[in-house]
């Protein structure tokens, strides 16, 4: 089946993943370390200090992610996103309405828990378990809203900050994200009971046929005993470290290169285009060779991208950087929800990719601290940089 074809069949159940893919922005470090140096002046902290909150607080949510991302496989899909969405605007009210280090902790958590981890989980975990055929196209069109907001909010942001001032900003999003909750929950799932049992009936059929080809769907307990998932989780988890790290001190990154903020906005802009095409392609690609053989090779343009950046300062290379990193980060979007289905099974793919996300948030939650500290202490940005580049180098020799 087309992309065309597909889009227009599956319509609303799309834009339902599309829509929390978007909305997830709000929570990643690339919308939120735009106002980094307002939050710090504000609370008076340090680079290494304010990494230190940032990663305390993210790597506390992805606790909480491996116990609360499971029940996406228990409960009700409309009342689960329900939760998650006043979660993100409750962890926004925080922010706006706080001066406490205290309470910018808890804010930053429940945007990290719900933004970060819970909505994309749901997104990805429904169209990985509702699609068999064309999971591939489902994971690639639905994952498209984090582009998008890649690819508008940073420049809205930045408009919005300078006339208005930080915390309007928030409201907005907040706002945004207010009125959408109800149209999403009774619109886009509208008869989401009928698709469930849908794919009830055909689960049931699934376990038949694995029990007669002998094949396993793993639990999450079997997952954590399988030494392979550790050998793949260290390179895939790669790319949510590095980025996370450089989308938080991007401010610092780029006043050290001498880049301006209109480099930034367009850069990122170009970086979420890149994105889009590479996840559309590579939904295309899942569908006709899978996931496992392709996964082997979307860390090089990363690495490569990386290692321009540690070693030149014209603007060329903070586009040449973002548009490589875009090709990886749009790859991996689709490679890794699919590739846990094809090694593992969907009968537990709820339970199994709830683990993986607090995986992917635990690390985010390093990186910050640490390039923070490292900044702190006088390490040159450029190093940081030619380090993880390394790291993407030994990621693809072990995945290969």
């Amino acid at each position: 089946m087309t992309y065309i074809k597909f889009i227009k069949k599956n319509i609303r159940f799309l834009s339902f993943g599309f829509m929390l893919m978007f909305f997830s922005s709000f929570g990643q470090t690339f919308f939120i370390s735009l106002f980094n140096n307002e939050i710090r002046e504000v609370f008076k902290l340090t680079h290494g200090q304010y990494g230190f909150i940032y990663s305390i607080a993210t790597f506390i949510s992805a606790s909480v992610i491996i116990w609360l991302g499971k029940f996406i496989d228990n409960i009700d899909l409309r009342n689960f996103v329900l939760i998650i969405s006043f979660g993100l605007v409750f962890g926004i009210a925080i922010l706006c309405s706080s001066n406490s280090v205290i309470f910018l902790c808890i804010a930053i958590f429940l945007l990290r828990l719900f933004g970060q981890g819970l909505m994309p989980h749901a997104s990805m975990t429904s169209m990985t378990r509702y699609y068999s055929y064309d999971r591939g196209k489902a994971i690639s069109i639905s994952s498209l809203g984090l582009p998008l907001g890649e690819i508008a909010l940073p420049t809205i942001s930045i408009f919005l900050i300078s006339a208005y001032g930080w915390k309007f900003t928030w409201v907005s999003a907040l706002i945004l994200i207010s009125i959408s909750i109800m149209p999403i929950r009774y619109i886009l799932l509208k008869n989401h009971e009928i698709r469930h049992h849908k794919w009830e009936k055909e689960n049931n059929f699934l376990q038949q046929e694995e029990k007669a080809k002998a094949i396993k769907s793993f639990t999450r307990t079997e997952v954590l005993l399988d030494k392979k998932f550790y050998l793949i989780i260290f390179s895939i988890l790669s790319p949510a470290y590095i980025m996370t790290g450089l989308f938080f001190h991007q401010i610092h990154l780029f006043e050290t290169k001498g880049w301006t903020l209109n480099l930034l906005a367009g850069a990122f802009a170009l970086y979420a285009i890149i994105t889009v095409s590479s996840s559309i392609i590579i939904g295309k690609l899942i569908d006709l060779y899978g996931s496992k053989k392709l996964v082997i090779i979307h860390l090089i343009p990363l690495g490569l991208g990386l290692l321009i950046l540690s070693q030149f300062t014209n603007s060329l290379a903070a586009i040449l950087y973002l548009s490589l990193a875009g090709i990886t980060v749009g790859m991996a979007n689709s490679l890794l929800s699919s590739l846990w289905a094809e090694i593992y099974g969907t009968i537990h793919i709820g339970s199994i990719k709830s683990l993986v996300t607090a995986c992917m948030v635990f690390v985010s939650a390093l990186s910050p601290f640490m390039f923070g500290w490292g900044i702190d202490f006088g390490i040159n940005i450029e190093n940081i940089i030619l380090i993880c580049a390394i790291y993407t180098v030994i990621s693809t020799l072990n995945l290969l």
